[in-house]
């Protein structure tokens, strides 16, 4: 019977998803009518086995070995409650809209539960009860899914936003500075002692030196050539650590840095190329652009729906104090008092 129950649970997680819908854990957990109720949201129920099994379900992903830190029980607990009412409002709204579940979605998804669960015996007995309880799930997690999306949906932007977004972000168009350069490296293990590189400095000041008074600097760089091939041609500012971008930004094209200590050993450059940054023009950019503006178009609305959603929504809780509970043993904790209800809009 455990592991039946332990398929169950499972089956019905994977279902509902981590953004699972309260009343899909509600039926994942109990069908029975009288049970505990956890809040209700514009009068319908969260059932207390929905919220444990929220927290369960959340806990074991984030937690090492599935329990918060005391410290930070509570606004682990009052988290989970506000994301199953967060999702309870959605799916209120998905039906307030007349949205139906996707059929394909559904059979789909339960099509990857079943196929993941078939090997089991458990997954055979448990009937066809179980089964259409999952669809429900599914039902719910799509509807919600709708309302998610549609609350993301804004119209494209039009050129003269796309203008203004450009003028106002050149830093997000704006094409960084390359250089070209070519190098002298003379290898270090970095596990070598400090008197291998301490030598190694001092032939890398001869080289340098010879350099200097006519010696060809390409000789060298075919002598002691570098290693990582993709430092090699026109780089980006980054692609460089940084003591030797701090050497070559202190000179000009044609002139060499003195002697750099790198990770991989002593370096000697020549700047041969400096492209400065440029800033790409509308037409070039227009649909990464567009595409950058929509994108933030969609997040702020998104934001500003949600809220004004969930703001709109009568929320109670019947153990309001349940969040406030020490010390905890157990993310399924019921030993906590029931107070009289209070409304937490």
């Amino acid at each position: 019977m455990q592991s039946s129950h332990a398929i169950r649970t499972v089956a019905l997680t994977l279902a509902i998803g981590l953004g699972g819908a309260a009343q899909g854990f509600a039926t994942a957990e109990s069908s029975d009518k009288a049970e505990a109720v956890f809040a209700t949201v514009n009068g319908e129920p969260i059932l207390k086995s929905s919220y444990l099994t929220a927290l369960r379900v959340f806990g074991r992903q984030r937690f090492y070995h599935g329990k918060p830190p005391e410290e930070t029980l509570e606004a682990f607990r009052q988290e989970v409650a506000e994301r199953l009412v967060v999702e309870k409002v959605m799916h209120q709204e998905a039906v307030r809209r007349g949205l139906e579940p996707d059929p394909a979605w559904i059979d789909a998804e339960f099509a990857k539960i079943a196929q993941r669960y078939s090997v089991s015996p458990e997954w055979e007995q448990s009937g066809d009860e179980l089964k259409l309880q999952i669809r429900e799930g599914l039902a719910e997690r799509n509807l919600i899914d709708q309302v998610d999306q549609n609350y993301k949906s804004v119209a494209d932007p039009g050129r003269d936003e796309v203008r203004a977004y450009y003028e106002t972000h050149p830093d997000k168009f704006t094409s960084p500075e390359r250089i070209r350069v070519t190098t002298i490296l003379l290898n270090v293990d970095p596990w070598e002692p400090r008197e291998v590189w301490l030598e190694t400095g001092q032939r890398a000041e001869t080289i340098l030196a010879d350099i200097k008074n006519g010696a060809d600097f390409d000789g060298y760089a075919a002598e002691y050539p570098l290693k990582k091939q993709e430092l090699l041609g026109e780089m980006h500012r980054g692609m460089l650590g940084d003591a030797a971008q701090a050497a070559i930004d202190g000179i000009q094209p044609g002139q060499t840095t003195g002697v750099v200590r790198l990770l991989e050993g002593m370096a000697i450059f020549r700047l041969d190329e400096r492209k400065p940054a440029v800033l790409n023009p509308l037409d070039k950019v227009y649909e990464r652009a567009s595409a950058l503006l929509a994108r933030e178009q969609s997040e702020a609305a998104y934001k500003q729906r949600m809220e004004q959603l969930r703001a709109g929504a009568e929320v109670v809780f019947t153990d309001p104090d349940y969040f406030r509970v020490t010390p905890v043993v157990t993310l399924q904790d019921e030993n906590h008092r029931q107070p009289s209800a209070v409304k937490n809009e």
